[in-house]
């Protein structure tokens, strides 16, 4: 009887820790990511070690490279889109992690005066 009480305490305890995510899980999966300062739709990102792809519902897939500066930035640089989207780089900071979810900030080159936050959520 006590092996099974201490097996359930340290299954609950695993599982407990397992929830705090670092930026780190943000690298690679599957995320939804939703606009907080401006009204866009519901994303959908999948990212491997060095692409990332997001769908919209109605809208064409984007592609960009990814590369990490650092455990909590990254830049993108979009193959395809807007004709004047191309090749252009967009720079993330992860801000926090709440949950499942990373809040982020989000600059475009040669745009300043747009800083796009956003949170994605790990599915």
């Amino acid at each position: 009887m006590k092996i099974r009480h201490l097996f359930a305490l340290l299954l609950i305890s695993s599982c407990t820790e397992s929830q705090d995510l670092t930026c780190v899980d943000f690298k690679i999966g599957i995320f939804k990511a939703e606009g907080i300062n401006y009204k866009l739709p519901t994303t959908i990102v999948s990212r491997s070690e060095k692409t990332q792809k997001e769908s919209a519902d109605g809208l064409e897939t984007l592609e960009a490279t990814i590369e990490w500066k650092s455990e909590c930035n990254y830049e993108l640089i979009n193959l395809n889109g807007f004709p004047d989207m191309e090749g252009q780089k967009v720079s993330v900071e992860i801000l926090k992690i709440e949950g499942q979810k990373a809040i982020c900030t989000a600059t475009v080159e040669g745009m300043p005066e747009i800083n796009l936050n956003f949170e994605m959520e790990k599915l």
